[in-house]
């Protein structure tokens, strides 16, 4: 089977996060006070919804100097020779906050009392003018939308034109303010649309809001942790497996990308047919067993594994992968594994992928 290999074919919007997400997250620090950690997965989860197609807007509640809008727009135009152009809404006073309650707990009741903080910031005021001469100096003013006001006023009159939701960002400190976003805009959020909260760990108001409203929605979303071993946010996905294995599955394509670029053949994955057709489409993958390009099932032993990599290696594969969900093969077929280790090199190994190339 002739399938080109990935720099033969030099697709658009080919993403290297090694390569192309450090420059953009250096452009936005600025104007974010988002950690290191937060941005990442949080670009990540841009690439995954243009990825695997999941439809929407970006939203941001609570975008103070715009930073963490900027990269998600950063991220969609690079991404856009290959994905139907998205906008990136950000909601926020552009004045400030409104002072904590008793329920936001004494950590938020503390910060708004040290007005000298390092992360008070003038009660996180940024002024309009200044967001959009950033947008325009970072080239993506075209691709966010400021809107200005407090949540309860904006977004019940704006929700219309946003339309459904992929990404949804809440960094709106407080409970009340938590709680109105989710209240105006989890109804929009399309199944399979992820939900972030940058204060989840941070404020104890963000934290119950979010509990208040699945429980009263009665909502069995799985909150998940971003960042380790220190939590720096929270996330949720509406439908689907988890935000977890999403990002494992992304990774697992970047590994992918990186391995097919210093090894120029095609690779052979091992998946259990369970991730290839959800990985970047122009990788050169072949599934293993195969058939006509079509995965045909598991060996009935190691005899019949070795005979059938040596066919595809004949065939131009110069590669093959264990993705995670399939190491048990390492295991179960033990002269197979042995086979590899002593004809292949392993180039690779991590917690998503073990690859062997030949020679």
């Amino acid at each position: 089977m002739n399938v080109p290999a990935v720099n033969d074919v030099n697709p658009p919007g080919l993403w290297r996060e090694s390569a192309d997400l450090p420059p953009i997250i250096h452009s936005v620090r600025p104007f974010t006070m988002v950690p290191h950690a937060a941005l990442v997965d949080l670009a990540r989860m841009v690439r995954v919804v243009v990825e695997q197609e999941i439809p929407g807007a970006m939203v941001e509640c609570g975008a103070w100097k715009g930073g963490a809008s900027f990269l998600m727009a950063s991220v969609l135009r690079e991404a856009r020779a290959s994905s139907p152009a998205r906008k990136v809404w950000m909601f926020d006073s552009f004045e400030g906050i409104q002072p904590p309650e008793a329920i936001d707990g004494p950590a938020a009741d503390a910060w708004a009392r040290d007005k000298d903080g390092r992360s008070y910031h003038n009660n996180l005021r940024a002024p309009l003018d200044d967001v959009y001469a950033a947008a325009r100096s970072l080239g993506v003013a075209e691709g966010v939308e400021p809107v200005k006001g407090w949540f309860d006023k904006t977004l019940p009159v704006t929700r219309e034109r946003i339309g459904p939701i992929a990404l949804l960002r809440i960094d709106a400190d407080w409970h009340s303010s938590v709680k109105c976003c989710l209240d105006q805009l989890y109804d929009q959020v399309v199944d399979g649309g992820l939900i972030v909260f940058d204060d989840y760990y941070t404020w104890d108001g963000c934290a119950v809001a979010v509990h208040e409203f699945l429980g009263t929605r009665q909502l069995a979303h799985r909150i998940e942790t971003i960042g380790y071993p220190e939590p720096v946010c929270a996330v949720f996905r509406k439908g689907g497996v988890k935000w977890a294995w999403l990002r494992e599955q992304h990774l697992l394509g970047q590994d992918l990308i990186a391995l097919s670029a210093s090894h120029a053949g095609r690779i052979v994955i091992v998946d259990d047919d369970a991730l290839r057709s959800r990985l970047p489409k122009h990788l050169p993958l072949l599934p293993f067993l195969e058939r006509d390009g079509i995965y045909f099932g598991a060996p009935s032993d190691s005899a019949s594994a070795i005979a059938e990599v040596e066919k595809v290696q004949l065939s131009g594969a110069d590669a093959i992968v264990f993705a995670w969900i399939s190491f048990w093969w390492l295991d179960h077929y033990a002269e197979f594994a042995a086979h590899l280790r002593k004809h292949y090199r392993c180039v690779l190994q991590n917690d998503r992928a073990i690859a062997f190339v030949r020679g």
